[in-house]
């Protein structure tokens, strides 16, 4: 906390983020303990594909002045190509089916190091091949 300011109230910020985008919900708070790092309030507007949203509200915690508005629908391309990551990353892109996809490709690593670990274990050493029984032909 900044010396002899306090934040203003969570409920006056979530006013100010819904003016700065009047069609966004609002989906989620990042607080943070930095006070000088400013409140992200996340928001989703009506044409946006994912639940959770893609556009953001960045506040002043003492202020309650608006510092950036993130709208995903007027992003750059560049962001347009980060932001479509994202569903990849969750697994959110195709619905059940690749999340149960998801699951097996997760599983993946430790499923390969149980095996790798059971092959090493029941290793046989080598034998030794005992040539004696096989007749010299080299004088």
């Amino acid at each position: 906390m900044l010396t002899g300011q306090s934040p203003l109230p969570l409920s006056q910020q979530i006013k100010t983020a819904q003016l700065a985008l009047p069609d966004g919900a609002l989906r989620s708070i990042d607080l943070t303990t930095d006070p000088k790092a400013p409140l992200r309030l996340r928001m989703k507007l009506p044409q946006e594909q994912l639940e959770y949203g893609m556009s953001n509200v960045y506040l002043d915690l003492y202020s309650g002045q608006v510092l950036r508005v993130d709208n995903s629908l007027k992003a750059s391309l560049g962001d347009k190509i980060l932001n479509s990551f994202q569903p990849l990353h969750f697994g959110t892109f195709g619905g059940l089916p690749t999340r149960i996809l998801y699951i097996f490709v997760g599983l993946a690593p430790l499923i390969l190091f149980i095996t790798g670990f059971v092959m090493w274990w029941d290793r046989k050493p080598k034998q030794k091949d005992d040539y004696s029984h096989k007749r010299s032909y080299i004088n």
